[in-house]
């Protein structure tokens, strides 16, 4: 017969029965405890796991509560009183701290007697007030707005577990990440972003000198969410690159949208024979077209490398100047919208989503897919890497050239650009 375990979340102690459950490290801050303990009243082990149960059940809900809110009132108090500092007596103030932290003392609210005099004495900033800060930092650097948006968010998320700098060690924060990623339901990428939105703050605070500069940064993508792309990996989580379309399916995709939408035509068209990406199309002028030189200057381009002079291929020369001869609003692909970011590109992108999604190609064809199947109708052509570079807008693969050349001429690259050819 066998041995009857240990009921779990019980202990006994002087003949009477405790429940007992352990608060997870992460959000001890906010319950205010390591472990929750009462005493059942009993020595009657069945009697006193039901009585267990009940206990347990309110103490889980309460951690749950706790993992989605900070203590907000103490975080406002321990804030009103640090602002006293600067205009009463200090000892006066002193004695008002020592008294809330007796008072959290006593409640065995440790952790959050920690926080309280971090921040009302000025030991620390509340992550929430820097968090301002860090974004007013990143749009002086350049920083897009969408991607600072998304940081923001991200990076809410980690200020919200952890309101002051010294509550961020490697293990809590290894913790944290780990159930956010289980209760949110987290993709490996989410968690990779989440974590690198919170280390480039970490390396914020530390420039704030809100944290030591030989302090570790904790941020550290879990092994199990690490991502690879290399194909000999045995990573669980591994990213597939974009696939090229052929050409065949590309004009195919082009006569589907001919049908159904012109400036999701145009849109492709001008990728097929460009290599463009879809905000570069979207955002050329008409200005931006020479007819008489017949070439295309990109100038809202992704990097440095992609602001570039291209030749019009011959086939949609005509388009071209029809397009700029119908726009109403001076961009070449007139009538679209722009998001908040400035983005004129969402809603085709969409649209071509919803087009090849419909004829049954996976996630991992994309609108870039056909700037993939133009650099590989140069490479089959026989076009030159670095020629390649230059139309498509790449840094050049090779020092020499990368360093020290101008670039190809116009007319070398219209001669390499008349090479691509598809059966429209």
């Amino acid at each position: 017969m066998s041995k009857t375990s240990k009921p779990s979340h019980l202990v006994k102690r002087y003949n009477t029965y405790f429940a007992v459950l352990y608060v997870p490290k992460e959000i001890q801050y906010i319950i205010g405890k390591a472990k929750f303990s009462k005493s059942t009243g009993t020595d009657n082990r069945k009697l006193a796991e039901t009585i267990a149960q009940v206990y347990v059940m309110g103490w889980k809900a309460e951690i749950e509560a706790a993992r989605s809110k900070s203590d907000d009132p103490l975080i406002q108090s321990a804030k009103d009183i640090r602002k006293l500092l600067k205009s009463s007596p200090a000892h006066l103030v002193q004695d008002a701290i020592d008294e809330e932290i007796a008072k959290l003392n006593l409640a065995k609210k440790e952790i959050h007697a920690e926080v309280f005099e971090q921040i009302a004495t000025g030991k620390n900033q509340y992550l929430e007030d820097v968090l301002k800060n860090w974004k007013k930092h990143e749009e002086d650097r350049g920083l897009s707005q969408k991607n600072i948006d998304q940081m923001f968010s991200d990076i809410e998320i980690m200020t919200t577990q952890f309101p002051t700098a010294p509550l961020i060690t490697a293990k809590s924060v290894d913790l944290w990440i780990r159930h956010i990623a289980k209760k949110g339901k987290l993709s490996a990428s989410s968690v990779t972003r989440i974590i690198g939105s919170s280390k480039n703050f970490f390396k914020y605070l530390q420039f704030i000198k809100e944290i030591p500069q030989t302090e570790p940064n904790p941020f550290i993508v879990p092994v199990e969410f690490k991502i690879s792309n290399k194909p000999n990996s045995k990573s669980v989580n591994k990213t597939q690159s974009w696939l090229p379309f052929s050409p065949k399916e590309i004009v195919s995709l082009y006569k589907i949208a001919l049908d159904e939408n012109q400036k999701l035509a145009d849109l492709i068209l001008i990728a097929m024979y460009t290599g463009a990406r879809i905000e570069e199309i979207c955002s050329l002028l008409c200005k931006d077209v020479d007819l008489k030189e017949e070439s295309i200057t990109i100038v809202d381009a992704k990097t440095e490398a992609g602001e570039r002079t291209i030749p019009i291929h011959p086939y949609i020369k005509d388009r071209i100047e029809k397009l700029i001869e119908d726009s109403t609003d001076d961009y070449l692909l007139s009538g679209l919208t722009k998001n908040k970011y400035g983005d004129r590109a969402n809603s085709l992108g969409q649209r071509f989503g919803r087009l090849k999604t419909r004829q049954k190609f996976s996630s991992r064809y994309v609108f870039h897919s056909i700037r993939k199947t133009f650099t590989t109708m140069l490479e089959n052509a026989g076009v030159g890497e670095n020629l390649a570079a230059d139309i498509v807008g790449h840094e050049k693969p090779r020092i020499t050239y990368g360093l020290y050349s101008g670039g190809a001429s116009l007319e070398v690259m219209r001669e390499a650009i008349k090479k691509i050819s598809y059966d429209i």
